[in-house]
Order: structure tokens, then C-alpha cells, then sequence
């Protein structure tokens, strides 16, 4: 498995804000995940299961199937590095495509730990941002969405976010997505060129972990569930797929 940390290779290249270290270099070459750097969380989220079961590397590529077995479960996949690998001021980019079908949505994001933490939209600096660099649902009909967001989840008064509705068509096809941030704001990639460019959000100055998700709700913003759910594992066509990941931090919050 290709991947580098910072801790015995240091590659770097430099910005105007400050150098870009490599922390990151994954192209899931493997059998299995590496442990060292990801985790495959478990259990319930909205109304679906998160399950190792919907997780898979395949040829080099790591296959998120979002399925429904036969008790009428529906199982997603939740790929994250929490307490693992954390980048501060930095950039990350994913190669990754995706079939979406009503009721789920799938995501290349990141979070910090200690998110919303001073109950306060103006802590969110310090606290962190939840970065969705690239967001879509089966409503969405293969384009997809950048969102910021702030504050607490359930502070009506505090809960902040900004985010652009892109209606490009890139369901099914490969891309590279990504975003880039330091004190000047957040800037989101496609395929290496900036597509947006966003100051309204505070700047994460916290550490930030990555996940690769898919999420499953009955009815709400992704759309409503097929009765019937999405089929088996070797037959749904719900997938969200990823050629590799790259992280670069400015700071030493890249190694753990």
C-alpha cells in the first residue's frame, strides 16, 4: 500500500501562505485498509447502519456499496482517519465518482474533534469547520455541492453555513476534488482548478480528520428511500468509489 506520513518522508511543496507538508498519499493498493490510517466506524446513523459489511477495496479502489440486506437494513459506510491522520491549514484531494439513488447522500469531507466545542458560531476558529468538499444525494441527479459549516448542529441561533449547488453532471465519472485552506479563506478544486473560492466561513484552525461516507435516511434532504430499500450488496448500484486521497497539513497536526 502507497502511503507516506510525515514522520519518514517529508515532501513538500511551498505557497504563499506557508509550506504544504505531505501527510497523506493513499491509493488503496491493498487487500484491507490500513489500520495505521483508517477507521471503518460502526453502528446506527439516521436510519441506516453503518457496517464494515459496505466497505471493500477493489483493483486499487476503495468501494463504499450503500445496500439494504434482507431484514430491510440499510448499510452504509463510514471511512474516516479520526485520531489517526489530522491535517491544520492545509489541502486535501480526492479521485473519486459516484451513483447516488434517492435516499442517500455520499461525501468527501472533513471534521475536527473538537468541533463547535465553545458552543459558539464565533469559536469556530478554534473549534473547527465542518468541510464538505464534495456532498451529493440522490436528489441532486449527479451533480454535487460544497457546504461550510458552523457552530452547533442543534443552536438554531448559532448554527452557521455557506455552500454552492454546482450544476455541473459529474455522477459516474472520475474526478478529482479537493479544497485548500489558510488565513486568506477555503478554496475548493476540481480537477486541479479552483472552482470556489469561500470567506464567509471562519478559518478552521483546529486539526482536521478526513472521512469518506455514505449516509442513509428514510425521507429528508437526500430524497425518499425506495420502499423495497436498495438491494443486496452484489446488487445495488449505490456506490461511491475512490482512486486515491492526498493530505498536505502547514503544521505538525499531520502525524500521530
Amino acid at each position: 500500500m502507497r502511503l507516506v506520513l510525515a514522520l519518514f518522508l517529508a515532501v513538500c511543496h511551498c505557497h504563499a501562505k506557508g509550506e504544504l507538508r505531505l501527510v497523506l498519499d493513499e491509493a488503496f493498493d491493498g487487500t484491507t485498509l490500513n489500520a495505521k490510517v483508517w477507521n471503518i466506524e460502526t453502528g446506527k446513523r439516521r436510519d441506516a447502519l453503518n457496517s464494515t459489511e459496505a466497505v471493500d477495496l477493489r483493483e486499487g479502489r476503495l468501494v463504499i456499496t450503500t445496500w439494504t440486506d434482507t431484514d430491510a437494513v440499510t448499510r452504509c459506510g463510514f471511512v474516516t482517519t479520526r485520531n489517526k491522520v489530522l491535517i491544520r491549514m492545509g489541502k486535501a484531494v480526492a479521485r473519486c465518482r459516484f451513483q447516488v439513488d434517492l435516499g442517500t447522500q455520499v461525501a468527501f469531507w472533513a471534521q475536527s474533534p473538537t468541533y463547535a466545542r465553545s458552543g459558539k458560531a464565533a469559536g469556530a476558529a478554534e473549534d473547527g469547520v465542518e468541510i464538505d468538499i464534495m456532498e451529493t444525494t440522490g436528489q441532486m441527479g449527479g451533480e454535487y455541492q460544497y457546504a461550510l459549516h458552523w457552530g452547533p448542529y442543534r443552536v438554531p441561533a448559532e448554527k452557521r453555513i455557506s455552500s454552492r449547488h454546482f450544476k455541473t453532471k459529474v455522477g459516474g465519472e472520475w474526478h478529482e476534488y479537493g479544497v485548500e485552506w489558510d488565513e486568506s479563506g477555503y478554496r475548493f478544486l476540481r480537477d486541479g482548478a479552483v472552482v470556489a473560492s469561500d470567506t464567509t466561513s471562519p478559518v478552521t484552525q483546529a486539526p482536521q480528520y478526513l472521512l469518506l461516507t455514505s449516509e442513509s435516511n428514510i425521507k429528508g434532504w437526500s430524497g425518499t428511500r425506495p420502499d423495497a430499500g436498495y438491494g443486496s450488496k452484489a446488487d445495488s448500484r449505490n456506490t461511491f468509489e475512490v482512486d486515491w486521497v492526498k493530505a498536505w497539513t502547514r503544521s505538525d497536526a499531520g502525524a500521530k
